[in-house]
């Protein structure tokens, strides 16, 4: 695959995302149900934040000392997304290439980055997406 060329080549589009006023609870459904490790946080197709998977896993370790499930399970059906996402989102824009979207992600320590078109939710990246990019011949 040739990384100059556009993250659109690439990128998800059928994406699930999430409300800030969601529960966690929900989150955490939509990852099992769909086997993904990122959901895109919108309000009217802008993106004000994204969970992931390790934030679940994390969260539920915390709960978990000294919980039971039902306490566990209890809590995460209190928490909405904005308690725990990433609010500081770094995107991309359909204009970049993939080498630029790769640089991005290994600068910012991110496996996921949004992609956006005048400020709205287009699509979604994510490590995997590369790799798999790459290793298509």
């Amino acid at each position: 695959m040739d990384t100059s060329l556009s993250i659109t080549k690439i990128m998800s589009t059928k994406l699930i995302t999430l409300h800030p006023k969601d529960k966690v609870k929900r989150a955490k459904e939509i990852f099992e149900e769909f086997d993904i490790r990122h959901i895109p946080i919108v309000v009217m197709n802008k993106i004000v934040g994204i969970m992931s998977k390790g934030d679940i896993l994390y969260l539920e370790g915390i709960i978990t000392n000294g919980f039971d499930k039902f306490v566990r399970d209890t809590h995460l059906n209190s928490l909405t997304i904005d308690q725990v996402m990433t609010n500081k989102v770094v995107c991309a824009k359909t204009t970049q290439s993939i080498d630029e979207v790769i640089k991005i992600l290994i600068d910012f320590k991110i496996n996921a980055i949004p992609v956006v078109e005048n400020e709205e939710l287009v699509g979604l990246v994510t490590t995997f997406d590369i790799l798999k990019s790459l290793n298509e011949k």
